[in-house]
């Protein structure tokens, strides 16, 4: 007669792993305050407590409004180079500062995902009082929130140009586990205060990745709860627009799930789309790519839909 197996998650196992995790991570929230403190030293602020190189810009003349959108621990500086380019072809260009990122801790674990939306929808429709077309660039968080916002209606651009839109963090640099499991585990143990590193540099292929004083690389837990929010909101979504649509992959990324976002964009219902996967790029595509290539693609793509003549 055999002996029935021990259950690989025996109930004592498991708890006996979740009181481990539990210890590390309250153990490391002392050691990430200090490294969070330190880097705060070492990086400069506007009065208003945002780091000064992360201010939200705008440049150039013309009919035609771009609405540049950073992504996650980013902000719009991101886009500096490629927004000095489309300023000089007669684009009024805005990079917009999505509320949260470089500003203080305190300032992070109040932010929702709603002011996210929020400050998309009324950047929108400042630009559409004085401009005849507007169109939304936006990057990786950047993406997800404007698919959210203008999939059930919140906002209405001309057009939609998504740079390696996040719809789901890449379990590549994930051990074990997915990225969205560890999150769950994550949610059940991290204290709300606890603060998060990010170990990577910047994802890129062509471009030096920017050192960490001109980054946002310390996340309060409850970041990325809201984070998982819009994703979720896009997930439970009809994938239908009223304008065109063009999205743009990196060749790799580790950062985000390039096959989610493909699936999406199959599904999607527009009068217009269009697929690029850019070559030898890496997930933070306003870096990588380059300017004067890609701001003639965007003009292009703007005359052969009919956004702008």
């Amino acid at each position: 007669m055999k002996t029935p197996s021990r259950p690989l998650l025996h109930p004592k196992r498991v708890l006996l792993f979740m009181l481990v995790l539990s210890t590390l991570a309250l153990n490391s929230c002392t050691v990430l305050k200090l490294r969070y403190d330190a880097w705060n030293r070492s990086v400069h602020r506007s009065p208003d407590g945002v780091l000064a190189h992360a201010r939200p810009s705008s440049q150039g003349e013309g009919d035609t409004a771009l609405l540049l959108i950073h992504g996650f621990g980013d902000g719009p500086h991101v886009w500096k180079a490629m927004a000095a380019e489309l300023a000089n072809r007669q684009y009024h260009v805005r990079a917009m500062r999505l509320p949260g990122w470089n500003e203080p801790m305190d300032v992070k674990r109040s932010v929702k995902a709603d002011d996210w939306e929020e400050a998309v929808v009324q950047e929108v429709q400042a630009l559409q009082k004085e401009h005849t077309t507007v169109v939304i660039l936006a990057h990786s968080l950047g993406g997800c929130v404007s698919i959210s916002a203008t999939q059930v209606g919140k906002v209405h651009p001309d057009g939609l140009i998504l740079y390696a839109p996040l719809l789901r963090v890449s379990s590549a640099r994930s051990p074990i586990l997915t990225t969205r499991q560890w999150y769950k585990i994550g949610s059940c143990i991290l204290p709300d205060r606890m603060i998060l590193e990010s170990p990577f540099p910047d994802h890129v292929v062509r471009a030096t990745p920017r050192p960490r004083t001109e980054r946002d690389p310390f996340i309060p837990v409850t970041l990325y709860d809201e984070l998982y929010t819009v994703i979720t909101r896009v997930e439970q979504q009809e994938s239908r627009t009223s304008f065109p649509v063009r999205l743009i992959l990196p060749e790799t990324d580790r950062v985000v799930d390039s096959e989610v976002s493909r699936a999406w964009f199959q599904r999607l219902q527009a009068p217009g789309k269009e697929l690029h996967i850019a070559e030898n790029t890496g997930h933070v595509l306003p870096l990588d790519l380059d300017p004067v290539v890609e701001s003639d693609r965007i003009s292009e793509w703007l005359k052969a839909k009919g956004i702008m003549k």
